[in-house]
């Protein structure tokens, strides 16, 4: 061991651990964080304009626009909303503002789950104290992370029933993995890949696939265990691929690439609602389907690195002696025993923003498509660009005025169970 890292997690050690109390609530509230790709207007390469536009934010009196790890990243974030239409209500207008101000100062914004030219030497940390930390942490490998993702949290009533949601739903990681792959090429190269973002992030040992607890006390020792070994702060240094956030009451999901239309934003998220009140409703028949199945797990973990590689044509199997199927033809399914549930709590409509799954363009093969017609990266960047501009526009233009939610944090009251007919589980 390094002096400075002992000294760090003797530092960590010796601060006091954030309150695990689980602020759960009544409602299947939801919060949307989309990371967004900060460009010089001119070359379309990545530009460390975060301070600025942050400062212009600010000015602007815009809420919910946040720094991220680098400064050539931008986070925009909604308040508490009750549903996905609030969601797209909420976040639409404020995308387009804060792409308005950026562009007043000489930057641009764009979407995609990596930028398919940037190289290390190209990146700055922002000068926050918890991200230089993780500077120092990483090394040099802190600037290979220009990765961009779209976390949604969903509310659940405590902290017992937010793991066995989660125990419930990682067999289901690796289909929203190739629902939202869209970062198929890494410092100018096709990495065959549909997510290189889920093979590039790994920050810190807890990261990837969620370990499984089979109750709230488990995960509560695990996080008291760690920050007394001085390994991680709090629970924003889990870095799994979905994970509960006491503070907020919620179950975020991490697994997503940032997708290429606000469209896809809102059909992602409204699916994280569902499967969330899905596995709610089960839980209120049968508490031990909580416990969750070591089997699904291995499997899970699996089907994750072969989600990333082939996106929507990944074959998985996601239990012992089950049909192994292609992830579109597992997910088309998935939607269609959802939609009970969707109807139910008002989602339906959006959850069928993702259908037809076998027709679904996530954005790596039609980037891959450009580069091999033109042999450039910045065509790339140019079409990501303006197909993202021309669909938030649709959406801000169509965003109605949002009263202030019930609840001030998300929070849940799982929908009634879906009808027999739709085992998705």
């Amino acid at each position: 061991m390094t002096s400075s890292n002992a000294a760090m997690s003797a530092t960590i050690a010796a601060e006091p651990l954030e309150d695990l109390t689980f602020h759960g609530g009544s409602e299947t509230t939801l919060g949307v964080e989309i990371e967004l790709q900060i460009l010089d207007r001119q070359t379309g390469e990545l530009a460390p304009g975060a301070t600025r536009i942050l400062q212009a934010c600010q000015d602007e009196e815009i809420d919910g626009v946040t720094g991220e790890f680098l400064l050539s990243m931008l986070e925009v974030k909604t308040d508490v909303c009750r549903n996905t239409a609030e969601v797209r209500d909420t976040l639409a207008p404020r995308l387009r503002h804060v792409h308005n101000v950026t562009q007043t100062l000489g930057f641009d914004l764009s979407i995609g789950g990596t930028h398919p030219a940037a190289r290390a030497s190209m990146s700055a940390v922002f000068p926050g104290e918890r991200y230089q930390r993780l500077q120092e942490h990483q090394g040099s490998l802190a600037y290979v992370e220009a990765v961009f993702g779209l976390h949604v949290h969903v509310g659940v009533p405590d902290g017992e029933r937010a793991v066995g949601v989660i125990n419930q739903l990682v067999e289901y990681l690796p289909h929203l993995i190739a629902l939202s792959a869209n970062s198929p090429f890494w410092q100018g190269v096709d990495t065959s890949h549909s997510s290189m973002r889920m093979r590039m992030f790994r920050p810190s040992a807890n990261s990837g696939l969620t370990p499984r607890f089979e109750t709230w006390d488990d995960f509560l020792h695990y996080c008291k265990t760690m920050h007394a070994a001085g390994m991680i702060a709090g629970t924003k240094d889990l870095y799994w691929d979905i994970r509960p956030k006491p503070a907020f009451g919620t179950i975020e999901f991490r697994i997503f690439d940032a997708p290429p239309t606000f469209t896809q934003i809102l059909g992602l998220t409204s699916l994280a609602r569902c499967l969330v009140t899905y596995a709610l409703a089960r839980l209120e028949e049968n508490p031990d389907f909580g416990r969750g199945d070591q089997n699904r797990f291995w499997l899970a973990n699996e089907n994750r690195w072969l989600a990333a590689r082939y996106g929507l044509q990944a074959a998985c199997v996601r239990g012992p002696n089950e049909e192994r199927k292609t992830l579109a033809e597992d997910a088309a399914q998935l939607l269609t025993d959802l939609r009970s549930t969707a109807e139910a709590i008002g989602e339906l409509q959006f959850l069928r923003l993702l259908e037809p799954v076998d027709q679904l363009d996530t954005g790596a093969e039609r980037q891959r498509g450009i580069y091999r017609k033109t042999g450039q990266w910045k065509p790339i960047v140019d079409d990501a660009q303006k197909r993202w501009r021309q669909d938030l526009e649709q959406h801000a233009a169509a965003a109605k005025p949002v009263t202030a939610a019930a609840d001030t944090a998300p929070a849940n009251t799982p929908a009634p169970p879906p009808a027999e007919t739709s085992p998705v589980f």
